[in-house]
């Protein structure tokens, strides 16, 4: 017994050639997982294997004088799993938005917090400037 992806994806080209029918296609037969890369969140994914044997003629046998030897696939499993819109729209509203709003909110707090330091020193050098002119003493 071997295991193998669908249709040999990623095999020799000879083992597919060895049986008709067989069509690799990389979309269809490859195991793949989908991650929304803010939350983790899985959306989308396939596990695919194919279970195969080796076929060869067998002398003793003459029903098998005409096979070729090559691998066989005898079983392809798929095991697949899809979000369902519902979810993957509760997902962009109560999750992605706030994230959203908090990149547009961050540049503008940081932008009000410059004016406030900026504002802040002025005072401080207006305020020791006063404090270093010359008193004016009057005579008389």
């Amino acid at each position: 017994m071997v295991l193998s992806y669908p249709h040999f994806l990623y095999a020799d080209p000879i083992y597919a050639k060895g049986v008709k029918g067989m069509n690799p296609s990389v979309e269809d037969h490859r195991i793949l997982l989908d991650i929304e890369p803010n939350t983790g969140t899985a959306l989308r994914g396939a596990k695919r294997a194919q279970f195969n044997i080796f076929l060869r003629p067998i002398t003793s046998i003459t029903a098998t004088e005409n096979f070729n030897s090559t691998l066989t696939p005898i079983v392809w499993l798929q095991e697949s799993v899809l979000l369902p819109e519902e979810f993957v729209d509760l997902l962009k509203n109560q999750m992605l938005m706030p994230l959203n709003l908090v990149s547009i909110l961050l540049p503008i707090v940081i932008a009000l917090c410059s004016v406030v330091v900026v504002v802040g020193v002025v005072i401080f050098v207006r305020a020791k400037l006063r404090n270093k002119s010359p008193s004016m003493t009057t005579t008389t």
